[in-house]
């Protein structure tokens, strides 16, 4: 890709580029696949400056089936967990979907108040964790790398 780049062959370069980033998604479903299982949103992000970006990935029957990312502006001022916060209400506030479980990144400000509106959205049990080892730590660590990718 560089090669192509340095040549002046754009066009090819940003052919590489895609198939690059699609083997790196296929890598990373399979890194997923192999260290969760259930149904669950995993949610971290990235922070620079004056943005920070969000980063969702929807798993599902233990496989990814789908991922999200979100830049937010003005968020200099705020700390990570209220920027959680006030992702997780306004995403939830009209997702079609809400899982079992939410792994995120770092604490949330009225963590059991919010899963008692998520229950009552859902109509069933809804956990909100901030897993601080083993496999669902990796899992938020690989969107939390995912999202520092989207934000540079």
């Amino acid at each position: 890709m560089e090669k192509a780049a340095e040549a002046l062959e754009f066009e090819e370069a940003v052919l590489l580029r895609d198939q690059i980033q699609a083997i790196d998604r296929v890598i990373e479903g399979q890194r997923i696949a192999a260290t969760v299982s259930g149904e669950q949103d995993v949610i971290a992000l990235a922070r620079d400056k004056d943005q920070a970006c969000v980063q969702v990935f929807f798993i599902r029957s233990g496989k990814l089936i789908g991922r999200e990312s979100f830049v937010l502006q003005g968020t200099r001022s705020e700390e990570p967990g209220q920027i959680m916060t006030n992702f997780i209400k306004q995403f939830y506030a009209s997702a079609p979907h809400i899982p079992p479980l939410l792994l995120l990144q770092h604490p949330m400000e009225d963590r059991t108040i919010i899963e008692s509106w998520l229950q009552s959205k859902r109509g069933a049990k809804v956990h909100i964790r901030v897993p601080r080892q083993g496999n669902k730590k990796q899992l938020v660590g690989i969107v939390a790398e995912n999202a520092q990718g989207r934000i540079l």
